[in-house]
């Protein structure tokens, strides 16, 4: 009675407005881990406040997307505007959440798995998928991605891999190890090579999270979706760039770009786009998670 209760109640309009809210609330703190994490600081303390004046930000301003409308991306104490990411973060992991609330909840049929479960690997992804937002927009920024987000993510998506059914118990561990490792091999066959530094370890850690989470299948479609997307998009990125500035700073394929935010783009897509990738990968992907 009770389980058929929770079902009623995430499955309609209440679930999808708690889904929505939890996205929020989690978009608001990625706010603070891509600020605070790259120079070490305490997520804790001190509290919001502006990093202009050091005026501490109330509750009231600092209600995740609402706030930022009401005013207008300003500081209400010094009037000091605050970067549009702090809004597209917020939307961004909300939509995410909101995403990932579908594919692993309401799109699972009626009663075929305890709720529990399910809500157990929504909470999983939904915070996994928003860590990876967090690394992505970190990385834009200072082509660096901390290691005081990876190393403790690294275990603890080892451990929650349990949940996500996979066939084996040890796809999380041997996922972490070998994405880790491939990540290296291939950054010191290239730097042995051309005697250019390419992928660093961040990408390394990176990988080993994902593959921690997700097993070891997903690290071949992972890798190759993000370097098609990488060459396509980062290619036509420094061309375009190029043109505009009207500069030439040496041969493209020379060229710095962080990889970790087609890593993560790529971890997202074979989260959602399972069943399709199954075609390409059929032995190195088991399916989505959710079923």
């Amino acid at each position: 009675m009770e389980s058929g209760f929770l079902e009623l109640f995430f499955r309609g309009p209440f679930g999808w407005l708690a889904a929505g809210l939890w996205g929020l609330v989690w978009g608001s703190f990625f706010n603070v881990l891509i600020v605070r994490a790259p120079g070490r600081e305490s997520l804790v303390k001190p509290a919001s406040h502006c990093r202009s004046c050091k005026a501490p930000i109330p509750w009231y301003d600092n209600i995740p997307v609402l706030s930022y409308l009401v005013l207008r991306g300003r500081c209400r104490a010094c009037g000091a505007r605050f970067s549009p990411r702090y809004l597209l973060v917020e939307l961004l992991v909300a939509g995410l959440t909101l995403t990932m609330y579908y594919a692993f909840f309401i799109s699972d049929p009626p009663g075929a798995r305890p709720v529990g479960l399910l809500l157990a690997r929504f909470v999983i992804v939904s915070l996994f998928v928003g860590v990876l937002v967090a690394i992505t927009f970190i990385d834009l920024e200072s082509m660096k991605i901390p290691d005081v987000i990876t190393y403790p993510a690294i275990p603890v998506c080892m451990g929650l891999s349990l949940f996500m059914g996979h066939p084996r118990l040890w796809d999380g561990l041997v996922g972490g190890v070998a994405g880790y490792l491939v990540i290296v091999v291939v950054a010191e066959g290239y730097r042995l090579i051309t005697r250019r530094d390419g992928m660093g370890y961040g990408d390394a850690k990176l990988l080993a999270m994902i593959g921690g989470l997700m097993g070891w299948r997903v690290l071949l479609p992972v890798l190759f979706l993000a370097s098609l997307q990488g060459s396509v998009i980062g290619i036509s990125y420094l061309m375009i760039a190029r043109a505009i500035q009207k500069k030439k700073e040496g041969p493209l394929r020379h060229a710095k770009l962080p990889f970790g935010p087609f890593i993560s783009l790529a971890a997202v897509e074979v989260l959602l786009l399972g069943d399709l990738l199954r075609v390409f990968f059929p032995y190195f992907y088991v399916g989505s998670w959710a079923a």
